[in-house]
């Protein structure tokens, strides 16, 4: 049995809908259960419109108000492990979903890893000065490393590790890092394509952000929560609101798995992405 761990903020319950849909459609071969993180007084109307078409759990959280950069990380800490009995626990947002059948079977397939999910889609530093920001931001946002948008570990093994999701320098970032110290494997499914672009203010290469595919199975949108509800600037809006559009209307984003549709990464230009993304976190610093 696997539980899946979703946080939930009130007015975004149109994706939250496309999640569990595609939970629905393409997970019959493992037994789970999915459970719903909201903070304390945070059920509202859409959610419970939910709870009339798809079974879930709702877990509230207290003590989550004022709090904004590290509310994720809270909700979960909240719940995994002390509120989890399954043998393993995923940490899934509300903007990420499988689009294909066998993708939770797959996953659990990879017996040597102790945490698994879809990975990082940057490419880890080279050897560089390990005093860097450069070096400490590349070398956790990168291949070698899940992503807590899908995230499995066996129960039994986060409480072994006794690390908090609110710790480290993002949400999951410190569980990874114990996992690392203890020489674990982590492992999971590869950025392999995303949506085209249509208005060409972007190079498909350079977009590692919005409507990304992992191993043709699992499907992230990015920063829904943020860009809905927490007042973040929407990104590449331009290029990729047609997905955004399209997934919302057919519930799910197989559609992305046509070619012509979809641009498949080609991991040539690694160094320049990766500037890229530093250049977009810190401004005009990295030469």
């Amino acid at each position: 049995m696997v539980t899946i761990a979703i946080c939930y903020r009130s007015g975004t319950g149109s994706m939250l809908a496309v999640t569990l849909a595609s939970l629905a459609r393409h997970t019959k071969e493992v037994p789970y259960r999915v459970t719903v993180l909201v903070a304390k007084g945070g059920i509202d109307a859409d959610l419970k419109e939910l709870g009339t078409f798809y079974r879930f759990d709702v877990h509230e959280v207290e003590g989550c108000e004022g709090h904004i950069t590290r509310l994720h990380g809270l909700m979960l800490d909240s719940f995994i492990p002390s509120k989890v009995e399954s043998e393993y626990v995923m940490t899934l947002d509300s903007d990420c979903f499988p689009i294909a059948d066998g993708w939770l079977t797959d996953l659990l397939k990879m017996k040597d890893a102790r945490i698994v999910g879809i990975l990082h889609p940057w490419a880890p530093p080279p050897d560089m000065n390990k005093k860097l920001i450069e070096w400490r931001v590349r070398s956790q946002h990168c291949w070698e490393n899940t992503h807590v948008a899908c995230q499995m570990m066996k129960t039994a093994d986060i409480i072994e590790l006794g690390r908090k999701y609110n710790v480290g320098d993002d949400t999951g970032l410190d569980i990874l890092k114990g996992a690392k110290d203890k020489g674990w494997k982590i492992d999971g499914f590869k950025l392999t394509r995303c949506a085209k672009p249509v208005a060409g203010e972007i190079d498909p290469e350079f977009n590692r952000f919005v409507s990304l595919i992992y191993g043709d199975k699992v499907y992230h949108q990015g920063g829904w929560t943020r860009i809905t509800v927490g007042g973040d600037e929407p990104v590449l809006v331009n290029d990729f609101s047609w997905v955004v559009d399209r997934v919302m209307k057919e519930r799910g984003a197989e559609f992305l798995l046509k070619e012509d549709l979809t641009y498949r990464f080609k991991f040539d230009r690694e160094e320049a992405v990766a500037k890229d993304k530093m250049n977009k976190l810190f401004g005009e610093i990295v030469k």
